[in-house]
């Protein structure tokens, strides 16, 4: 009988389930920071599942590249042979532990980074159906709700968390919408909150505050997506200027160095070509493309 195969889902849940063994005790006393920024970036994890994610997943990637590093640079079928590799094998073994130790804060920040650029493009066009609803009478509560219902990205979700305090919890509005206002990464987003809730607390207003904001904060959104061009050329020449010049400046200096004969230091021109050439250039392009991958991950 033939074996059910083995989804993704199902070996990353076994693979958390296996992680949590070591950081179950860390849930007693979590950091509040880290539960905080897990809050934000929507994980469902808690912050001992989070960190033993991230110490884990360090220890083994460290273990990975030293195996394949090692055997890449040192049996005699391999490909890649260079002189003395034990460097190279340090070398690479620790930018790997590095990239995965960093990948987790960056993954966590980036996810934050795009759950605010979402919210503040939404805001506009929420607002403007929220003064709609406004006009016609619902009460804050009502409006609340229907946006929570609707597709305006994690605008809603922030909503459904809110509503979820409210009638699950039994939290009443003014609390729950203060919870927010602590815990969203947006700020235009958070002063809205802000506003809403002294409006909800106080009464009145709301119609024609949610109207001239709509307004207002159309032209904050076209200047988010000037800001997102911009970075985005920022990156690219970030690319040019310091990925592709200073690799180009490496190869000619190694070619020059071995035209020459000058040794450059304790190793040959031909082991460092070969390790920029098959290694570090490969390896730089992986990285760099993950970052634009996870920072660009979504548009404002």
């Amino acid at each position: 009988m033939a074996l059910p195969a083995l989804s993704f889902e199902d070996f990353f849940g076994a693979y958390k389930r296996f992680c949590y063994i070591f950081g179950r005790s860390y849930d007693k006393n979590p950091n509040r920071d880290i539960m905080r920024l897990i809050y934000q970036a929507d994980l469902e994890m808690t912050p001992g599942m989070f960190s033993s994610l991230w110490l884990v997943t360090s220890v083994l990637s460290s273990i990975v590249m030293l195996v394949m590093s090692s055997l890449l640079l040192t049996l005699p079928q391999s490909p890649v042979h260079i002189e003395s590799p034990y460097l190279y094998i340090l070398l690479i073994t620790l930018i790997g532990t590095g990239a995965s130790a960093i990948g987790f804060p960056f993954y966590l920040q980036n996810e934050i980074e795009n759950k605010k650029r979402d919210i503040d493009a939404q805001i506009p066009y929420a607002l403007a159906f929220m003064s709609i609803l406004s006009s016609s009478g619902a009460t804050p509560l009502e409006i609340i709700r229907r946006i929570s219902r609707e597709e305006y990205g994690q605008i809603s979700n922030e909503f459904r968390k809110v509503l979820f305090k409210v009638d699950i919890l039994g939290e009443d509005i003014v609390t729950a919408m203060t919870g927010l206002v602590h815990n969203t990464p947006s700020e235009l987003f958070r002063d809205i909150c802000v506003d809403l809730t002294n409006i909800i607390y106080g009464g009145g207003g709301l119609k024609s505050y949610l109207e001239t904001k709509s307004k207002d904060l159309m032209s904050i959104r076209r200047q988010t997506y000037k800001e997102f061009v911009e970075s985005l050329g920022i990156f690219g020449e970030l690319y040019l200027g310091g990925v592709v010049m200073t690799l180009t400046l490496a190869i000619l200096g190694i070619v020059i160095s071995g035209a020459l004969g000058i040794e450059l230091g304790a190793f040959k021109p031909k082991d460092l070509f070969n390790g920029l050439i098959y290694l570090l250039i490969p390896l730089i392009n992986v990285i760099f493309l993950q970052m634009l991958s996870v920072k660009y991950s979504t548009t404002p």
